[in-house]
């Protein structure tokens, strides 16, 4: 697994409404396969947490975060939260 032990942060790991899988769930998904621990963050709780059901599912590890990322106090704790879980940040994805 080329992400084990690595920490993700993927922003924008929800799903908007309508068929098919977006871009930001996808990369969460792909990322948890490889073996990292993602921090799954979305404006929607449930739709990140939807993503985090799906990777547990397969065995990963992840969190939902509720996060508008146009607010800086908002990104600041998206860090700390990943920080606080697994010690470190290693990778950020940001689709959004």
């Amino acid at each position: 697994m080329r992400l084990q032990d690595r920490v993700a942060i993927v922003v924008g790991a929800g799903q908007s409404p309508g068929e098919g899988i977006g871009n930001g769930r996808a990369t969460a998904l792909t990322f948890a396969r490889e073996g990292a621990r993602v921090l799954c963050v979305d404006h929607h709780l449930d739709s990140a947490q939807e993503t985090v059901d799906m990777i547990a599912a397969k065995g990963g590890t992840a969190a939902a975060f509720k996060a508008d990322v146009t607010k800086n106090a908002e990104i600041k704790a998206m860090v700390a939260d990943a920080q606080q879980r697994w010690g470190t940040v290693d990778i950020l994805h940001n689709n959004v």
